[in-house]
Order: structure tokens, then C-alpha cells, then sequence
């Protein structure tokens, strides 16, 4: 397994950086660590003015940039430390995304943590979150990435977060900070009494599952992250562009996670859709909104048409049925 570091403290860097590892044409999984400073990572299809306290975030001077996976809002600071994985995938292949935590919870068990995969993207310890994790499949290649909180500062996190009322109900929970924890105070302070302790730690965990080669990003690579960083995540139309206005909204919670539907109709058919949430879609949802266009606005006839695509890519867990619950259903 390949090992890569980003050598940088920028998100906008840092994310371009994961993605053209992604395009990159070599056969070999890659593993990478890296971290952003005081930063706020919004979830692919989510509305950033929703998802965020823009105030806090102005007060703290966290920056927010919008990743290309799906899944909810995360904040990250030194105190957090991300990792990668990338591996070559038969995109028809389905994806149980408990299995693609386990080795980061079997490397953290390695070094004495008993973490446990929770949830459709969690990572827990001793009942609270540590790690909640995202996924996208680009090139056929498959990235599953997320956050491992060590020390860093709850009171930050819960500040700048605004959690969707119906999330606190289904969970049970009064707050982000009241089911969020830190590693270290889980950890004996002369075992990893830093972070750096605890990025070598799991460097060697994850060493002894397979032999890790660490190399340093080729030019080419570096060329098109600066591109990318440059013309994607550095701009204000890819992080805070996705909510224009439509004729028809709902928003409702499901298993699989938060869905909102924006629709337009003219005449009777679908002019236009848009899909937001904090589902753990895999592909980017532009084909499945472009297959609604042109359909008649009633149940029977977007129900044919969801069926006959793969639905999860685009929406993980959430059915074509809950999709018509949100569309055609009173929000309860």
C-alpha cells in the first residue's frame, strides 16, 4: 500500500490533493494521513448556509470548502487528524460501508483503543463518536475518508455546527458535544500524549496489516491538485453555489440520512431537481437529477423511473419509496 502525506494545513490544498490521487492512473491502494487548520467541511450535496453557524465560523476563523463526497458537515482542527483510503473498485460492486471502517477500527484496537464501528459511518468509543467517515467512487476507484477526533476542540465543533432538528429526535440526543469524544482522554497521556504520537502509532498499526510505501506525489499529480485547488475547491460557485430557488421543497429524515428534494414543474412534467442531504450517496447525483427532467410530477411515474436506476450510488440507503414519502408526503 501506497503511503502519502499532503504536506499542507489547507483544506482547499488538501482536498484537491485526495482527488487527483484519485484520478491517478496506478493500480496500488493508497493510504493517507493529513489535517486541516480550523476548517469546516461541508457534505457534497448539503447546503452550507444551513448546515453552518456562519457566525461562529466567522468568530473562530474557520474556513468553509465543500468536499466531493457525500455525507454531513465536519469540523476539523489540529487537534483532528483525517485519513484516505483509495483502492481500484468494479463500480457495479456494492459497498457495505461498515466494512470500509473496519481496518481503521482493527488498526486503532492495535494500539490499545477499543473502537468499534457503529452506524451506517461512525466509528465510537465507549459509546460516543470519534470518527464519522464519507465515501466516493470517481475513476473507478473507490475513496472512503473521515476524521479521527484526538484533541480537538468540542466546544469549536459544537459552535459552529447547526444540527437538524429531526436529527437530535431520531438520535435522542440534547447536542453534537453531549455524543462527540476525544481519543486522548480515552488513552493512558504516556502512551500518545500527541498528536504526533498518535499519527506514528497509527502509521505502525496499520504497518503491521501490510507493508506501507511511503513515497512522495509525482509531478504530475501535484500539477492537477494546483488545478483542481484552483478551480474547484478555492471557489465560491463549488462550496456555497447548490441552493438556488424552486417551486416545490420537503425536507424528511430517514434511515439512510437527511433528504431534501427541490423540484420545478412546468406543465405537469419536471423542469428541474436538485437533491441535498447528508445520505452517503457514491457518485455525483447530476445523472439521477438529469433522469427525473422531463417526467410527469406524479408518484406512479417517478417510481418507475427511480427503479430502473441503481438508486444507492446516488443515495445510499434511502429507497426509491422514501424518495416519493419526501416528494408526495405532509413533513412530519
Amino acid at each position: 500500500m501506497i503511503y502519502l502525506e499532503t504536506n499542507s494545513l489547507d483544506p482547499t490544498w488538501n482536498l484537491a490533493y485526495e482527488e487527483a490521487v484519485q484520478e491517478w492512473d496506478q493500480p496500488e491502494d493508497v493510504m493517507m494521513l493529513w489535517q486541516n487548520k480550523n476548517a469546516i467541511i461541508v457534505g457534497r450535496y448539503q447546503n452550507a448556509e444551513k448546515e453552518i453557524n456562519m457566525e461562529a465560523a466567522k468568530t473562530i476563523g474557520a474556513r468553509v470548502v465543500r468536499r466531493s463526497s457525500g455525507g454531513g458537515t465536519v469540523y476539523h482542527d489540529m487537534g483532528n487528524l483525517n485519513y484516505t483510503f483509495i483502492r481500484p473498485i468494479n463500480y457495479k460492486q456494492r459497498i457495505d460501508l461498515t466494512v470500509l471502517s473496519k481496518p481503521m477500527e482493527q488498526a486503532l484496537n492495535l494500539m490499545g483503543i477499543p473502537a468499534l464501528v457503529q452506524g451506517r459511518n461512525d466509528i465510537t468509543l465507549e459509546g460516543k463518536k470519534i470518527s464519522g467517515t464519507a465515501q466516493r467512487i470517481h475513476n473507478k476507484k473507490l475513496l472512503h475518508h473521515g476524521t479521527l477526533l484526538f484533541d480537538s476542540d468540542l466546544d469549536n465543533l459544537q459552535s459552529v455546527l447547526n444540527v437538524n432538528p429531526s436529527k437530535i429526535i431520531s438520535k435522542g440526543i440534547a447536542s453534537v458535544r453531549s455524543r462527540v469524544t476525544n481519543i486522548k482522554e480515552h488513552v493512558p497521556a504516556e502512551k500518545y500524549p500527541d498528536m504526533q504520537a498518535f499519527w506514528n502509532g497509527l502509521i505502525d498499526a496499520f504497518g503491521k496489516e501490510a507493508p506501507l510505501t511511503r513515497m512522495n506525489a509525482p509531478d504530475h499529480l501535484l500539477e492537477r491538485a494546483k488545478f483542481l485547488q484552483e478551480t474547484k475547491y478555492q471557489t465560491w460557485d463549488w462550496n456555497f453555489g447548490r441552493a438556488p430557488a424552486f417551486q416545490y421543497r420537503n425536507t424528511k429524515r430517514f434511515t439512510g440520512g437527511n433528504l431534501e428534494i427541490d423540484i420545478n414543474v412546468e406543465n405537469g412534467l419536471i423542469s428541474e431537481c436538485r437533491f441535498c442531504g447528508d445520505f452517503m450517496g457514491l457518485v455525483d447525483l447530476d445523472d439521477l437529477e438529469k433522469t427525473l427532467v422531463g417526467v410527469r410530477f406524479i408518484e406512479a411515474d417517478i417510481l418507475k423511473k427511480l427503479n430502473e436506476i441503481d438508486l444507492p450510488l446516488y443515495l445510499g440507503s434511502i429507497t426509491a419509496e422514501e424518495v416519493i414519502n419526501c416528494l408526495f408526503e405532509a413533513n412530519s
